[in-house]
């Protein structure tokens, strides 16, 4: 392999070879304890970004991500790629998986976005349809070939690992739910009761199947209303020790971030307890850290205290930190 990955540096595909290589052959013996991390996640058979193009930290390839949901590779484009472009890069992907012998991979799935024109091909091996994958011990039901979105988003496992760390005898609000990913942590990290809200009944059915695949059928509760007019009905089931709120940047007719996020934010004090933790999270690339920090204040107040930033999650490598993942976590001091 050190041959193959060698003999293509000249190519403009390099980098996402040279992480697909590491990802495959990692010499742990060589690596720290974070690189261990990153580069033993395949072998793990663990849900994984192997390479992260969208963080614009490489030249010429800020339209790809590789992305590993075991036990198929998951390549995207953000822009349109010429056929005999994709054709080059996915031979080059398989030829290191066949040189690696890794057995943990059994085929390439591709997904092209542009815009709103989504299209999704079977490269190498068979259509998954509905699959599970893993992350920190937990299962999820995923699909690479039936929607834009997979069903799991692999740079918030950061964030879930951080609920987990936080739910222990909690009561956990999980607003703009999906697929209930934090509701899955929170109950694995021992929280007594998780409650799900998100106007989309398709991703909560498949949040409801999440948690029945990790056994987890007792004090979960599947909301499917529209955030913005159930404060009411939150009040009544509040208050809550720890709140996670990581809504998507545009939700046609339902949710704008940068008009919307505040509406929130004014009416959580209403139902938190003293002392709640949040996870606020925001997805924007137009969106700074700073000015969100700057509307957390403006709208949720004082009481809100700032405590830190979380770091990205593995592989995320990220040129500009203000158009990445913010997610921040505070503390609600009454």
């Amino acid at each position: 392999m050190p041959d193959l990955i060698n003999s293509q540096s000249s190519s403009p595909f390099y980098p996402l070879l040279q992480a697909l290589s590491n990802s495959l052959n990692a010499n742990i013996e060589s690596l720290d304890a974070k690189e261990v991390e990153n580069a033993s996640l395949v072998n793990n058979k663990e849900l994984c970004r192997i390479f992260h193009g969208r963080g614009h930290a490489y030249e010429g390839l800020s339209h790809l991500n590789l992305d590993f949901y075991s036990p198929y590779l998951f390549l995207i484009s953000y822009t349109d790629i010429e056929s005999k472009e994709l054709e080059l890069l996915t031979e080059l992907i398989w030829e290191h998986v066949e040189a690696s012998n890794n057995k943990n991979i059994k085929g390439l799935v591709y997904q092209q976005r542009a815009g709103r024109d989504t299209h999704t091909q079977v490269i190498q091996g068979e259509d998954p349809k509905s699959f599970e994958i893993q992350e920190l011990g937990l299962k999820y039901q995923v699909e690479l070939t039936g929607s834009q979105n997979t069903g799991i988003f692999p740079d918030m496992k950061v964030g879930r690992a951080w609920t987990k760390a936080q739910a222990a005898d909690t009561k956990v609000l999980n607003l703009f739910s999906y697929t209930c990913g934090f509701s899955l942590a929170a109950m694995a990290g021992g929280a007594k009761q998780v409650i799900n809200m998100d106007m989309n009944k398709g991703v909560l059915r498949t949040g409801k199947i999440n948690h029945e695949l990790n056994g987890f059928t007792r004090n979960v509760s599947f909301y499917p209303h529209d955030i913005l007019k159930s404060f009411g009905k939150l009040k009544k089931l509040g208050p809550f020790d720890l709140v996670i709120v990581d809504p998507p940047s545009f939700q046609k007719g339902s949710f704008v971030l940068t008009k919307d996020y505040q509406k929130i934010l004014r009416r959580l004090p209403e139902i938190l307890t003293d002392g709640a933790q949040l996870l606020l999270c925001a997805n924007s690339p137009e969106l700074s850290l700073q000015a969100f920090k700057n509307l957390i204040s403006e709208h949720a107040g004082e009481k809100f205290i700032f405590k830190q930033r979380l770091d990205p999650a593995p592989n995320f490598v990220e040129l500009d930190g203000d158009r990445s993942l913010k997610a921040l976590i505070y503390k609600f001091e009454s």
